[in-house]
């Protein structure tokens, strides 16, 4: 699992949001200055989740 630092101060950031797909974190922030980091995407993820179509009972 990937947790980078924060640029503006410093402090290790926590995990804000993970992918849908494969459940690895997609976006992170930071605690103490409430930075947050552009959500990365994992192209074969979006490509997956872009080509799901759901059975006629989810729809309803």
């Amino acid at each position: 699992m990937r947790v980078d630092c924060c640029r503006k101060c410093g402090k290790v950031q926590t995990i804000k949001q993970k992918c849908s797909v494969c459940a690895n974190p997609i976006k992170f922030g930071c605690e103490k200055c409430k930075v947050e980091t552009d959500e990365q995407i994992h192209m074969k993820c979006r490509l997956a989740d872009m080509n799901y179509r759901p059975i006629f009972s989810e729809v309803a």
